[in-house]
Order: C-alpha cells, then sequence, then structure tokens
C-alpha cells in the first residue's frame, strides 16, 4: 500500500512538472521566466523590458501567446526591440501587485530604469498589440531626449 501511495505521489509531481514546462507557447530561449535577469539584461542592452503576465487556466493568455507573439513578424519585432519575459501572475504575485495587474492577459512595458512606459490589458491581435508597443518605444524616446536635456543643462 505504502508503494502505491508512493508511486502516485511521484507521478503527480512529474506530471505536475511536466505540465508547468508546457504552461506556456512562447520559446523559452527568448522569452525570459526570471524578471531580475531580464532587468539586468535590458540595462546592459539599453531595450525595455515587455513583460507579458499570463495563468494557466486563462484562455485569453493562451490565445495572446499562440495569435499575437507567435507571429514570426511580431517575434522578430519583439526580440529586436525589447527584452521579452513571461510571468506566471499565480507564481508571481507581489510582482503583479507592483505592477498594478488586475486582470490578465496584462501587458507591460518598463523601461531599463523600471518607468512605466505603457500597459496593455486583455487580448490584443498583432497589429493592435505592435500600436500599442510602438506608443511605449516612442515614450521610451522620449524619456531619453528628456533625461538627455537634463544632463546637459
Amino acid at each position: 500500500m505504502r508503494l502505491i501511495i508512493t508511486t502516485i505521489v511521484t507521478t503527480v509531481l512529474v506530471l505536475s512538472t511536466t505540465l508547468k514546462a508546457d504552461d506556456t507557447t512562447l520559446d523559452k530561449k527568448v522569452w525570459h521566466q526570471e524578471l531580475q535577469k531580464a532587468h539586468v539584461l535590458a540595462k546592459s542592452e539599453s531595450k525595455p523590458m515587455l513583460i507579458v503576465f499570463g495563468a494557466t487556466w486563462c484562455k485569453f493568455c493562451k490565445k495572446l501567446e499562440k495569435e499575437t507573439f507567435s507571429d514570426p513578424q511580431m517575434q522578430a519585432y519583439v526580440q529586436a526591440n525589447f527584452i521579452p519575459v513571461h510571468l506566471d501572475l499565480d507564481e508571481q504575485k507581489s510582482i503583479g501587485k507592483i505592477l498594478e495587474v488586475k486582470s490578465l492577459p496584462c501587458t507591460v512595458v518598463l523601461s531599463p530604469n523600471a518607468d512605466l512606459l505603457g500597459k496593455v490589458v486583455g487580448y490584443k491581435d498583432t497589429s493592435a498589440m505592435k500600436i500599442q508597443l510602438d506608443k511605449a518605444l516612442q515614450t521610451q524616446s522620449v524619456l531619453k531626449q528628456a533625461s538627455k536635456d537634463k544632463v546637459v543643462k
């Protein structure tokens, strides 16, 4: 009996680990899972962080991953302009609270200095998301210029 219970528990643990690894359709070689490491990279590359909050149970999060961020043109755009981060809100509640993530999916763009550049709540198709991300990049450009002007004075 003890062996059966041990086997069941082990199987559940292995399956939950396996399922967790398949939580996202996003390429884990490109999309970071740790915000601190992504922040260091964002500072070194002078790129903003694109943080996508999702959850395993969120239907529209999966749709955003599969339809919007899996589009080849969007993938190239994201890799060229951002440090992409994917976080599970259920596992990263404190970060979600700090960034005021109240519903899913939620996409947050932060400058390398952690200034809020933009926030997109809900599912957006590729073209609508690109418009929002372009606005975030424009905001970053304005902030950079303002900080340069401040240094010159």
